[in-house]
């Protein structure tokens, strides 16, 4: 009789312990290794399955390192022309000269626009033969932020890059002040080919202002070049014999 009992409550046992009522939740995602039958395997096998499991997840997850840029070369030839961003930029940059051994030469001017920069009157085409610039950095368009009609910029744009030549250029956005894009940005960058474009509200967020709360403070114009410089380096075309940039990447 004793051994019926405990027949009866080993089954009573193992029936509580079955399988749970089925619900509408997806079944819990589990990193860990598949469970081991501890009959067929050692406990110290058993132990030890899991974490090397979880190692080798982890190893796979693991994005590879990045290598990091190769340094701007020493002596690189800087001209910036532009607006008052491109004053700002510019100081900025030249701040940075002595750390990086880049060579800047600022041609800003304040409050002028697009289409002056774009016309005989600013000599871009002179200046570039003038200072032969390993690199032409433009800053433009602060001050058309409110026109009602930004696609008419679009030519004007094109012309200024065409001055250019085959100087390796980029375009460095204005960076918006509280105000809204009025359409300018998307005209530039659309426009800008072949030089680079530098999002600046994109790739260099956040600026320090200054109590006018648009032009960024000293510390500003320096972060904005180190983001400016930084991005250059990366997007640098490293196996051609003279300084130069990759070509620019579907959504620029």
């Amino acid at each position: 009789m004793r051994t019926l009992g405990l027949v009866l409550s080993v089954s009573v046992v193992a029936c509580a312990s079955g399988p749970a009522p089925a619900t509408n939740d997806p079944p819990p995602v589990s990193t860990s290794a598949p469970a081991l039958d501890a009959s067929a395997v050692a406990p110290a096998e058993v132990a030890s399955a899991a974490p090397v499991a979880s190692a080798s997840a982890s190893a796979a997850e693991a994005p590879p390192a990045k290598a990091p840029a190769e340094p701007l070369p020493a002596g690189l030839k800087v001209l910036v022309i532009g607006d008052s961003f491109a004053e700002a930029l510019g100081v900025g940059l030249k701040a940075k000269e002595k750390d990086t051994g880049i060579k800047v030469t600022l041609r800003g001017e304040k409050a002028t626009f697009i289409p002056e920069w774009a016309g005989p009157n600013k000599g871009v085409a002179v200046l570039v033969k003038q200072y032969q610039p390993d690199l032409v950095v433009i800053a433009l368009g602060g001050n058309e932020l409110a026109m009602t009609t930004p696609e008419i910029r679009a030519p004007k744009v094109a012309k200024l890059v065409g001055l250019l030549g085959e100087t390796p250029c980029v375009w460095v956005s204005p960076p918006l002040w509280g105000n809204k894009d009025n359409g300018l940005l998307g005209i530039i960058r659309d426009n800008s080919k072949p030089c680079r474009h530098f999002d600046s509200n994109v790739l260099a967020p956040d600026l320090p202002r200054g109590s006018d709360k648009i032009h960024p403070t000293a510390e500003g114009q320096k972060k904005w070049a180190t983001h400016l410089l930084d991005w250059l380096a990366g997007e640098r075309d490293t196996s051609a014999g003279k300084f130069t940039l990759r070509p620019r990447p579907a959504g620029e």
